[in-house]
């Protein structure tokens, strides 16, 4: 059975370990012998043995890798051509950066759809529980009281009564959702299926295109670092942002450098990157200095594409807590208002 790709901070740390021992002299079966011995899981340090063996065995780096069925394919191609430029330091150095880029967002990410979440669970659960358990109660004390619930009061009243007599219901589907989160987080193909579907989603939001627009110039500083010309970098960004919105757009930007529009030119006209860092780009390829421009275009996107993320969800969280505390006041303020009158009307 296939094993499945190894995680943004496994691919990370091997790539950046072994940029480190390539830099240092070593060859790739003495970088293999080093990894294995300094890895404490059985499983991987196996698996990096087998990589040594095979190594030793003059077996092509790319070929001993993909024959691992852990790398994704579009490293494996990275690492094909830096074998034949002669750039692999430079190929794997720039995987490192590249996937540290990626933890880095899935981690912000993560962290600002949680917050937002949690507080939406907990909220939603204090409007069940008053929907539920004292709303009756009011109802209980106006009764005594010779008095009757207002009619905004009562259908909020009906909507817990409701509630409370499907418990059976609402717990079933609560369980559901439970099993869902725990196959989402467990099971690989639920995990691929959700991938998908959000994808599809951000895809049509501005978030979504600063994501893309941030993932395709590290690409870029990736590839043309490692030594490989534009064209050559436009196919590997092909493959590397297959799943972003940007994936026709590279592809017809491949087809007019081709045809010998130049890079810059063609990257702004797709809309590739915002036109000024488009203009940046220009002066790096005229005077030369393409690798440090790429480097701070990529660095300026992904601060973008944080800053905006960011920005969401400071506007999520108190929309959440406003729409759902006015909920709650109404519901309170439509007791009381009544409640006091009679209170007032007995003193």
């Amino acid at each position: 059975m296939k094993e499945r790709y190894w995680s943004n901070e496994e691919l990370s740390a091997f790539c950046l370990e072994f940029s480190l021992l390539l830099k240092a002299g070593m060859s790739v079966a003495e970088g293999f012998s080093i990894l294995s011995e300094n890895e404490q899981e059985s499983k991987k340090k196996k698996f990096l043995l087998s990589l040594y063996e095979k190594t030793i065995q003059r077996v092509s780096l790319h070929q001993t890798m993909l024959e691992g069925e852990v790398f994704p394919p579009y490293l494996l191609k990275l690492i094909y051509i830096g074998e034949e430029t002669g750039h692999l330091e430079e190929c794997f150095a720039s995987l490192s950066c590249y996937y540290d880029q990626r933890i880095r967002t899935h981690r912000l990410l993560k962290e600002t759809v949680m917050f937002p979440l949690v507080l939406f669970v907990m909220m939603l659960a204090v409007v069940i529980l008053l929907l539920t358990e004292v709303l009756p109660i009011f109802q209980s004390v106006f009764a005594q009281l010779g008095g009757t619930l207002p009619a905004s009061a009562m259908f909020f009243l009906h909507m817990g009564v409701a509630l409370k007599q499907s418990k059976n219901l609402l717990l079933l589907i609560i369980g559901i959702f439970v099993v869902l989160a725990v196959l989402a987080w467990r099971v690989e193909w639920v995990q691929s299926r959700i991938k998908n579907f959000s994808q599809r989603r951000l895809a049509k939001m501005k978030l979504g295109r600063f994501s893309a627009e941030a993932q395709f110039a590290s690409v870029l500083s990736m590839t043309i670092s490692s030594g490989l010309d534009t064209n050559r970098a436009l196919e590997i960004a092909e493959e590397f942002c297959a799943e972003t919105v940007f994936w026709t757009k590279i592809h017809e930007c491949k087809e007019k450098t081709q045809l010998g529009m130049p890079f810059a030119e063609a990257v702004e006209e797709e809309g590739l990157l915002k036109p000024m860092y488009c203009r940046m780009l220009a002066i790096g390829i005229r005077s030369g200095n393409i690798d440090e421009i790429l480097l701070e275009i990529a660095r300026r996107t992904e601060e973008d594409s944080s800053l905006l993320l960011t920005k969401t969800a400071s506007m999520v969280e108190p929309a959440v807590v406003v729409i759902l505390s006015l909920l709650v006041g109404f519901l309170l303020l439509s007791v009381m208002f009544p409640l006091v009158g009679i209170m007032s009307s007995l003193g």
